[in-house]
């Protein structure tokens, strides 16, 4: 009888320990497959340029440089304010430089000398066309500027995403190197002993 009870007890016990076995390997071979179907991210130039060229801040939010975005935000809604304020005050000062001025297309219109121009801070001039037409030819200029200062503010966006991509991409790796080494050798003209350097690069295979 205990013979018996101490046979099904090893019988039981390397039943257990084969079973266990092949679901302990099932589990390890499932936890491998799943470690190696996660891809590293690779970033693309390309894509980060095209990103850049479509919305500001994309590129950079692409190539996982996240501090940039405030940057690329905070200059372009600066720019987009100026260029607004400018915009507003030209719009105001050429309805009052058409008052003063000559119509081509009504002979009959007689302008008056000046306008009486509210300003900003709440005082009313009166302004003539000359001074009407400078002031609104200076809130064009700046606004005209200030457009073409985003139109560049954009370009170095999609630049500096290209930049920083191909740099996160550049291979850093031991066969790209650069060894500086001392020599020493002999001048067989003068028989002396010549120092210098020696530059030796590594490339990739």
């Amino acid at each position: 009888m205990r013979i018996r009870l101490i046979f099904f007890l090893v019988v039981y016990f390397i039943a257990r320990a084969g079973i266990s076995a092949p679901l302990d390997s099932l589990v390890q071979v499932k936890k491998d497959s799943v470690k190696s179907s996660i891809m590293p991210y690779k970033i693309i130039p390309r894509q980060a340029t095209l990103k850049s060229l479509m919305i500001p801040g994309w590129g950079q939010l692409y190539n996982r440089q996240y501090w940039k975005l405030p940057l690329v935000a905070g200059a372009f809604i600066t720019l987009g304010m100026i260029a607004n304020y400018n915009q507003v005050r030209y719009s105001k000062y050429r309805d009052y430089y058409y008052v003063v001025s000559v119509h081509p297309e009504d002979p009959k219109y007689v302008p008056p000398a000046t306008v009486a121009v509210p300003y900003e801070d709440g005082v009313t001039r009166d302004l003539d066309v000359n001074q009407l037409k400078r002031i609104n030819d200076g809130f064009r200029r700046n606004r005209d500027y200030t457009y073409i200062g985003m139109v560049l503010a954009w370009a170095l966006n999609v630049v500096d995403a290209n930049v920083s991509a191909h740099l996160k991409t550049f291979d850093v790796s031991d066969d790209l190197s650069l060894h500086v080494k001392p020599i020493m050798e002999i001048d067989p003209l003068s028989q002396g002993m010549v120092s210098g350097l020696s530059l030796s690069f590594n490339f990739k295979k």
